[in-house]
């Protein structure tokens, strides 16, 4: 018999039985556990490389946008933004290959919609200075722009690291494609009446210039 007499057994037998399940039950807990563990690191290191090559694709694709004659409008202030606002959209897009967690997203987006903020109101004095005639549907436009720019804050604070990267391309192709379409489809129009009034400015100064008296 394995323990004690046949037909006996013992409290010893009980202990020996007791102090064998524990110790089975440790070891099988323990491999579990070892290999739940190994399981998850797994996991993770396959989502981090993947996440990794999603970046690095990301990268690839970015299209820079670089200041070109048709964006000009006032050789002033207004262009002096538009550049300021180019390259950090291009700054933006040059560094989504660094965004691996979705608080790196918000604080840039607020510094762009700060600084677009202060560009609109910028604009919308230049505007009223030259009677631009469409003042009011362009600071309709600017309010709708500054609400999605809340509304792109909004979804890169709910993003996480397995969509941060998707998330970034996302905000980062609205941000050249409005801007572009901004400029050369909103504001250009202004160009002309600063024009105009550079022109009107320029007569006024010219005819002052000839009615002072000539020396003798």
């Amino acid at each position: 018999m394995l323990f004690g007499s046949e037909d006996t057994v013992t409290k010893d037998d009980y202990l020996f039985l007791v102090i064998f399940g524990v110790v089975a039950f440790g070891v099988i807990g323990a491999g579990l556990a070892i290999r739940n563990s190994q399981k998850k690191e797994e996991e993770e290191r396959q989502r981090l490389t993947r996440n990794t090559r999603k970046r690095w694709a990301a990268a690839k694709n970015i299209r820079k946008i670089n200041w070109r004659d048709q964006f000009v409008i006032d050789d002033g202030e207004i262009d002096e933004d538009h550049n300021h606002l180019l390259k950090l959209i291009n700054e933006f897009n040059a560094g989504i290959i660094t965004f691996i967690k979705p608080q790196q997203l918000v604080p840039v987006l607020t510094s762009f919609t700060e600084y677009t903020e202060t560009h609109f109101k910028r604009e919308e004095e230049l505007q009223k200075e030259t009677k631009f005639p469409f003042c009011a549907e362009h600071k309709e436009e600017h309010k709708a722009l500054i609400e999605t720019f809340n509304g792109l804050k909004l979804k890169a604070s709910k993003a996480n690291e397995d969509n941060v990267t998707d998330v970034a391309v996302e905000i980062g192709k609205f941000l050249q494609d409005w801007l572009t379409k901004h400029v050369i489809e909103s504001d250009l129009p202004l160009k002309a009446y600063l024009k105009r009034n550079a022109e009107e400015a320029k007569e006024t100064d010219d005819l002052a210039e000839q009615s002072q008296p000539a020396p003798h």
